[in-house]
């Protein structure tokens, strides 16, 4: 997936050369992007506020912040329960667990007994037994991934290299149903079935992938001869003395370890979903363990004075390795920039339905934290500003306050060549999922006075004032926008908050706006087939009538359902991961009627059947129901028979 950082679809990455690693191995930021002058030349910086003052990081701080700055919080989102760990220096220096393992149970956590499911910070360790491999030569990270697969799971397309998946920049549209579908689905066959298609050249964008994890992790077996779990073991965690963490299903885990429950917001439990991109999530681990994994990161792979990562492996991780644009936060070789500046913070975050983890490594302190969280918030958070968000930004605003990005309005300058619509790059092309498309996109326009107005559903303010060369930055301080140039046009936005996506220009006519705009007109004027207006002349034309009746009424369904799913976001995502009809049949059947009832409209126009108002109105609604099919074909919600 932040309230200033975002959650599980953001983080960091420190400028460090890697020894082992080496550039031509590892390169850099495939070709970045540049940015438009069109203000270059008359933007005013602003003065960034100076940032609040630091209370010292010390053991005894550290226990403070864990103690009661953590409870607080808890208490404040209403979550179950919460586990924190705090390293500083190579040692843990501070852990606690606050709420419950279990609410039905009422078990109290246990910071050391507890194992939490990691979500996508597995894609950590993954990256770990990739890094491992390329410093003992065994892979080549520019080199094409097909040089390390069977024929049958080969690629297709223009090639990808393990720095594109590690990097999430191979161009791989979206797959939200979970990879792999039934239990015991093989790694092999999860990657050879599930091949994504392709919105994007290898380096253009990126676009967060749990597909090219689950690749990057299937490599790993295929070259070390050994099962992805049993490598990852023995060259990660084992090493690093991580005893209680491993790669395995959350229901063998249950079955011996005391595994936490994951919760819903209204406290219910969540059943364990197999998962068969094994690589990019399905890992299990305590605080502890996350410590010492933190450890790690921060001395150069050392643990206890012992080096325990291959040489190379933890400087490559914190180093960024990929950035749209130097203003704005960078990728790195499974870590993620979750705040740039002169204090970087980088590390992974973590969600699944009802569980959400998370840690952040600050190398200018030697310090580490790791949260885990066993729910969602009952204020219904999202995971851009959930508790896990809560403690890692609590965290870094106490001990390693940064300052907020700040521009200047620039009355002189033209800022139409920005405006437009945007999407997320993190996008499906086929199915339900496509509905990802119509939330998460923003629309740019000139203010007029120097600045840009920014709305969407998760832009965090309106005004964003220039900084410097095609660089905004939001009158709250809260993110900074990038835009990118391709052939003269602007073509994308970067954010701050999101190194692991952008937001891709749309033409006129794929605005999301544009879609709600023509959704709702056709949605009120089919509504008007609710009412009798007029009686019917015969026969024919009542069932015309019906059939409007029909489709008015199927449209409205799923125009419940989905304000239901905005309003409950974790049901709407077991809705998409398990493929569920409720998102499909009810603007199929919506279609379907929509086509019967306009030809059935046209008989009775060609018969001389219906009166004077019944020629507009009837025509309109039938047309009506077709524009409201034809906007959810393209968001996936129409069901095709071929």
């Amino acid at each position: 997936m932040p309230g200033r950082r975002a959650a599980a679809l953001c983080a960091t990455a420190l400028l460090i050369t890697a020894p082992a690693v080496t550039a031509a191995a590892a390169p850099a930021a495939t070709a970045a992007p540049t940015t438009p002058a069109a203000h270059a030349a008359h933007a005013a910086p602003g003065t960034p506020a100076a940032p609040a003052e630091a209370t010292p990081l010390t053991p005894e701080t550290a226990r403070a912040f864990t103690d009661t700055r953590v409870a607080e919080l808890l208490e404040e989102y209403g979550a179950p329960g919460a586990a924190v760990t705090v390293v500083l220096d190579g040692e843990q220096v501070a852990t606690a667990a606050h709420g419950y393992a279990d609410l039905a149970a009422r078990t109290p956590l246990d910071a050391e007994e507890h194992l939490f499911p990691t979500a996508s910070v597995a894609k950590s360790f993954t990256a770990a037994a990739v890094l491992t491999l390329a410093g003992e030569g065994r892979l080549d990270l520019t080199e094409d991934v097909n040089t390390y697969l069977p024929e049958e799971a080969r690629l297709p397309g223009e090639p990808v290299t393990l720095h594109d998946l590690l990097t999430h920049t191979a161009g791989f549209a979206e797959v939200i149903e979970r990879l792999g579908g039934e239990y015991g689905t093989p790694l092999n066959e999860v990657v050879r079935t599930a091949v994504p298609e392709r919105l994007f050249a290898p380096g253009e964008y990126p676009g967060y992938s749990n597909y090219g994890i689950a690749l990057a992790g299937y490599i790993v077996q295929e070259v070390s001869g050994t099962p992805f779990e049993e490598y990852v073991q023995r060259s990660v965690f084992t090493p690093l003395g991580m005893e209680d963490t491993e790669f395995a299903q959350l229901a063998d885990v249950r079955a011996d370890r005391p595994l936490v429950t994951s919760h819903l917001a209204d406290g219910s439990p969540v059943a364990d979903t197999f998962l068969g991109d094994v690589p990019a999530g399905s890992a299990v681990t305590s605080a502890g363990d996350m410590a010492r994994f933190m450890e790690a990161l921060l001395d150069g792979g050392r643990v206890d004075g012992e080096q325990a990562l291959a040489p190379g492996v933890a400087e490559a991780m914190l180093e960024r390795r990929y950035e749209t644009n130097p203003a704005t936060t960078g990728m790195g070789y499974g870590t993620f920039q979750w705040r740039a500046g002169e204090v970087p913070l980088i590390g992974h975050g973590g969600d699944l339905t009802g569980l959400h983890t998370g840690y952040v490594v600050i190398p200018e302190l030697g310090a580490g934290v790791f949260v885990g969280v066993n729910g969602d918030d009952a204020t219904g958070a999202n995971p851009l500003v959930d508790l896990r968000m809560a403690v890692v930004n609590a965290f870094a605003d106490t001990f390693a306050p940064q300052a907020r990005p700040a521009g200047a309005a620039d009355p002189g300058a033209d800022l139409s060549a920005y405006e437009g619509s945007y999407i997320t790059s993190r996008l499906a092309l086929s199915g339900p999922a496509r509905l990802v498309g119509l939330f998460d996109n923003v629309t740019v326009r000139d203010a007029g006075d120097g600045t840009l107005s920014v709305s969407g559903q998760l832009a965090v303010d309106d005004r964003w004032l220039p900084v410097g060369e095609g660089v905004f930055a939001a009158e709250n301080g809260e993110d900074l926008l990038a835009f990118v140039e391709r052939d003269g046009e602007v073509a994308a936005i970067a954010t701050d908050l999101n190194p692991t996506s952008v937001y891709t220009r749309t033409g006129p006519l794929g605005s999301p706006s544009l879609h709600l705009i023509v959704a709702g007109a056709a949605l009120l004027v089919l509504v008007t087939a609710l009412v009798p207006v007029q009686r019917s002349g015969n026969g024919f034309t009542l069932a015309t009538r019906l059939l409007l009746t029909a489709t008015a009424l199927a449209a409205g369904t799923t125009v419940g359902l989905l304000v239901y799913g905005v309003a409950d976001l974790s049901r709407a995502q077991t809705w998409l991961i398990e493929g569920s009809p409720v998102l499909t049949l009810p603007m199929t059947v919506t279609g379907a009627l929509a086509l019967v009832s306009t030809v059935f409209v046209g008989v009775c126009l060609a018969r001389g059947w219906l009166r004077p108002f019944s020629r507009v109105h009837l025509p309109l609604a039938a047309l009506a129901g077709l524009a409201l099919a034809a906007v959810g074909a393209v968001y996936g919600m129409v069901l095709s028979p071929f």
